[in-house]
């Protein structure tokens, strides 16, 4: 009996150990870029077999009912150390996503009323016919920048009391990508207002300037397409990609805040090389994965939704509210515009000599690729799959 349990204790530990190494290939395939949102989960596998482990090979300790073969021992030591290896490479990953690192946008405990800057993103999932908890949010919480996510013609008409609350507001609800809406909001005036397209893909990206008081502020409003049966990372590492080198290159326009449902954890590649690119700094760093996915799921909780920001920019609080009846929680930034990044602390990323290469290889190979072969045929994307499969 202790040999059977210890076998399949070997075998998820290989097993979770191999799925947890994949992801260290710089691929685009989706089923590997999906191992890459499960790392906590991996993580946590890990440790569960390897206590599991430990306990039967100490209950066996004395007894002569364990593997006798040399060979076996050899090959449960291997698996356990190859297991560990795993084990150690999930932590560096995730570390500074950790309470116990060093925050790169440590908060600021003092802004001035008129530097304030509140932004709040939802993904408000297109099925859920509960408004009020999304518009008591927005009364609630009073953002300066509101971006909704998953909208189409019925949110169109549900948030259209907030039209008199903003001064400013964008909706742009795809026909063919109506997982895809978007209806940004803002108690200041915007300019220079772009819905872009990008790679000729259906799925929106919001591009604006707020013309707040205290100084003009960039903003990008991005919720890509996710890793799916028949849809590949490529078209989702672009658009963060892109996004990331314009708010760098063009610095001189303004902080930059890059904000939505990133539809990729913070860890994965992609996600680190944009905050590198941008010079961007993420508040979860030093804080904690802070998952904002799935409020709806027990075990499948990832951090997709994101606000991001440049320096001239200082981070006051960021928090993920409550639920609003949809799979994703709501995330809130208090910023303070004009902060001196010396006197705010701030270490944004610094780019890597192979950024800036490999980041232009993926746009190239986006531009070059037909837009066919990077999205889901209609029916199979992960946003149509759960909710046919999901009671309203």
């Amino acid at each position: 009996m202790r040999n059977i349990l210890l076998l399949a204790i070997g075998a998820g530990l290989l097993t979770l150990s191999v799925l947890s190494f994949l992801p260290r290939f710089e691929t685009d395939l989706w089923a590997i870029r999906m191992l890459g949102f499960a790392r906590m989960q991996l993580a946590a596998g890990l440790v569960l077999l390897l206590v599991l482990l430990l306990l039967a090979a100490a209950i066996g300790r004395g007894r002569d009912d364990g593997p006798r073969h040399p060979a076996w021992r050899a090959t449960g030591i291997g698996v356990a150390l190859l297991a560990l290896a795993a084990l150690v490479d999930h932590g560096l990953r995730l570390w500074h996503y950790t309470p116990l690192a060093a925050p790169t946008a440590p908060g600021i405990a003092e802004c001035a009323p008129q530097n304030r800057l509140r932004v709040l993103v939802a993904n408000v999932r297109r099925s859920n016919r509960d408004a009020e908890e999304v518009l008591a949010l927005v009364r609630d919480e009073q953002p300066d920048i509101f971006l909704a996510l998953e909208t189409n013609d019925w949110w169109n008409s549900a948030l259209s009391p907030l039209n008199d609350a903003f001064t400013s507001h964008v909706v742009e609800v795809p026909a063919e990508a109506t997982y895809y809406g978007m209806h940004l909001f803002a108690t200041h005036p915007l300019e220079q207002t772009e819905v872009r397209f990008p790679f000729g893909a259906s799925t929106p990206l919001i591009y604006t300037e707020l013309m707040h008081p205290a100084g003009r502020l960039r903003f990008f409003g991005i919720h890509p397409r996710p890793p799916a049966p028949g849809q590949p990372t490529l078209l989702r590492d672009a658009t963060l990609l892109q996004a990331a080198i314009e708010a760098g290159e063009q610095a001189d326009r303004g902080p930059a805040i890059l904000a939505g449902d990133f539809n990729a954890t913070p860890w994965e590649p992609s996600s680190q090389r944009a905050l590198r690119l941008g010079g961007l700094l993420d508040p979860r760093i030093g804080r904690g994965p802070m998952v904002s996915f799935d409020a709806k799921s027990m075990w499948m909780k990832w951090p997709l939704d994101q606000v991001l920001f440049q320096p001239g920019l200082a981070l006051h609080d960021f928090s993920v509210l409550d639920p609003i009846n949809s799979d994703h929680y709501p995330v809130r930034a208090d910023l303070c515009i004009g902060a001196e990044p010396e006197k705010a602390e701030q270490r944004p990323p610094a780019m890597r000599p192979s950024d800036m290469a490999e980041a232009r290889a993926t746009l190239a190979a986006a531009r070059q690729t037909p837009i066919e072969e990077m999205v889901s045929p209609p029916g199979e994307s992960k946003e149509e799959a759960r909710e046919a499969t999901r009671p309203e």
